[in-house]
């Protein structure tokens, strides 16, 4: 009885002397996810410019939604930069006019127009099903997506006389119903409540009160006092302001309690009329804004300087200089902050953390 349960011991003690000598094995074969992360590149240059139309936005940390025109049809395709694969979900058939993806990366938003005078709004999932549809009057449309509910699109159209209409879509309902706004520049503040700047009809200015408005019971708020340009995101929004017509402009981010969370002050490029908000974009997950600041003073339209691209973390008010002299163009970052869209259709990237900008287009006459 001794001999055996010594002879148990021992082979209980020869097990965990097995299991801790192959435990180092495992963690040198097995590298992490976030090593080969960092080791991989981006194709460089692997889009054909015949067709290409646009880079609209990202579908994950690795795949862009792009745009090419083919065979007389507009094509939806779902592109991924780091093994230059790609997966048509959607074709257009009447006259493509803009696309935008949802804030939760599982819708798109298509505005197509079949005459001058008519719109057809189409909505799909990321397999390119079709959620929402409809043909609706306007000479031009905007739309706002609602991050505090992912089945709910503001929508406004114009008639040619600029007169509008804001509509609320419902995605999960199919339905599309008028709301009744004052203004036809809205974003949503909530899942019931929206904002817009209440612009004096009868004068030019440069700046508006921020009015919060309930579409449930259309009870109306003031949030900013005089606001020149604003942009809700989920956890704060984003006011500029200035004290004075001639600047400097503050950025300001409240809280929903309407507690201002940080601020930085910065000079804007003047213009006829108002004041250039230069391109920008706002990296949720580390409550970052991403925005070019010109580097010279003086008017946009004779404005020959380059600018800056900066970082703002807008919890701590830490600054950063990304890149110096860069051209102003739309920058559109991915949901880890790591890689940005950049360019008037979006045809580069730029690599954040190798400090880099990759071209996407092939160059005319490149080897396909």
């Amino acid at each position: 009885m001794e001999k055996t349960q010594i002879s148990i011991i021992m082979l209980l003690m020869m097990c965990l002397l097995w299991l801790s000598a192959c435990q180092p094995e495992v963690t040198k074969t097995s590298p992490s996810e976030k090593v080969k992360a960092e080791k991989r590149e981006i194709v460089a240059e692997s889009l054909p410019t015949d067709g290409f139309i646009e880079n609209v936005g990202w579908i994950s940390n690795s795949e862009i939604l792009s745009i090419k025109e083919e065979q007389g049809l507009t094509s939806l395709y779902i592109y991924n930069l780091y093994d230059d694969t790609s997966q048509k979900i959607y074709d257009v058939e009447s006259s493509y006019v803009s696309s935008s993806i949802s804030p939760d990366k599982t819708k798109i938003f298509i505005h197509s127009s079949p005459t001058s005078y008519s719109a057809k709004v189409t909505i799909i999932d990321k397999s390119g099903d079709v959620q929402f549809q409809e043909d609706v009057p306007s000479y031009d449309l905007t739309h706002a997506w609602n991050q505090f509910n992912e089945d709910a699109v503001l929508m406004t159209t114009f008639s040619e006389d600029w007169s509008f209409q804001v509509f609320e879509i419902n995605i999960r309902e199919k339905t599309m119903d008028p709301i009744e706004v004052e203004q036809p520049f809205v974003q949503w503040q909530s899942k019931s409540s929206v904002l817009y700047q209440d612009w004096n009809k009868k004068e030019v200015s440069v700046s508006a009160p921020l009015i919060s408005q309930n579409i449930l019971d259309n009870e109306k708020e003031m949030i900013v006092e005089n606001s020149v340009h604003f942009n809700q995101f989920r956890s704060v929004l984003l006011s500029v302001n200035s004290r004075e017509d001639e600047g400097p402009f503050t950025y300001q981010f409240i809280k929903p309690n309407g507690e201002i969370q940080s601020q930085f002050t910065v000079e804007l490029l003047s213009r006829y009329s108002d004041w250039l908000i230069p391109y920008y974009d706002m990296i949720e997950k580390s409550d970052r804004l991403i925005t070019f600041v010109s580097n010279e003073p003086g008017s946009f339209d004779t404005y020959t300087g380059t600018f800056s691209l900066k970082s703002w973390d807008t919890v701590t008010g830490e600054e950063e200089v990304l890149f110096e002299n860069l051209p102003l163009e739309p920058i559109q970052c991915s949901p880890d902050g790591e890689l940005c869209l950049y360019g008037n259709q979006f045809e580069k990237i730029i690599d954040m953390k190798k400090q880099k900008i990759v071209q996407l287009l092939k160059e005319e006459g490149a080897d396909i």
